[in-house]
């Protein structure tokens, strides 16, 4: 009996290889202190067997982290895998943000708005809602994220959208009420942040707006975050030092 169980163990472990490598990929990148986790995804692709999950994980995670050729090539590969339509979707949802990066914002949106038509889901809705305020869509964009914010008005990226695209609508009120329901979510994306701040500087709030602009500084920054830290620091340049820091 105890063979028996240590050879079902082994087969377990060599159909799980890939996987396993993947998990301590997954394990170390979530700890945020070492770039070993590409090693890991390395191993997991040689050894082989690794699920589609991961290998779509694993592209999403170097265009992340800002590698943008190697994300692009390992998405091309994952498309020429024998995909069901439903994997398909997944990973041009994922595979759309690349066109974003490298400038091509039009190929973008046309990618999610297929994904969008056939599977709509909340990562859906985020990245289409904020393309299509990126692309200066405004009308589109605030039928569209309206539409967001009924399917899932409890996530944070989607009342962002929303709320950024009444702001540069010029709908300084509306804006308010959907930036103060984000800040209420306690977000962890810079974004959140620096929009809600800019917006309570142009109502005149001066130096409680830039005190949530310099909060955005806070947060993680990644490749794919929307506004990056010289865009934050550019702005609070404009103002003189004591608006920056002066108590309210």
């Amino acid at each position: 009996m105890g063979k028996i169980i240590l050879l079902l163990s082994i087969a377990f472990v060599f159909w799980k290889r890939g996987n396993l490598c993947s998990a301590i990929a997954k394990y170390i990148y979530a700890r945020g202190k070492s770039e070993s986790w590409k090693k890991w995804f390395e191993i997991a692709e040689r050894v082989g067997a690794m699920s589609f999950d991961n290998k779509l994980l694993r592209a999403y995670l170097l265009l992340k982290d800002g590698d943008v050729d190697e994300a692009n090539k390992k998405f091309a590969l994952l498309s020429m895998e024998r995909l069901t339509p439903q994997q398909k979707l997944r990973l041009k949802g994922s595979y759309a943000l690349v066109f974003w990066k490298k400038g091509d914002v039009n190929t973008a949106i046309e990618m999610l708005e297929e994904v969008d038509r056939e599977l709509p889901t909340t990562s859906t809705y985020g990245s289409l809602g904020y393309m299509y305020v990126y692309n200066g869509n405004l009308t589109k964009a605030l039928e569209y994220n309206l539409k967001a914010y009924e399917y899932n008005d409890t996530n944070p990226i989607i009342v962002d959208n929303l709320a950024l695209t009444y702001y540069k609508m010029g709908e300084y009120n509306k804006a308010k009420e959907y930036y103060e329901k984000l800040i209420d979510m306690n977000p962890t994306f810079p974004e959140a942040y620096f929009g809600y701040g800019r917006l309570l500087v142009d109502m005149g709030e001066v130096k409680k707006g830039l005190e949530f602009v310099r909060r955005a500084l806070t947060c993680q920054f990644s490749y794919l975050t929307m506004t990056g830290r010289e865009e934050i620091n550019a702005y609070l340049d404009r103002f003189d030092e004591d608006e920056i820091y002066d108590e309210v």
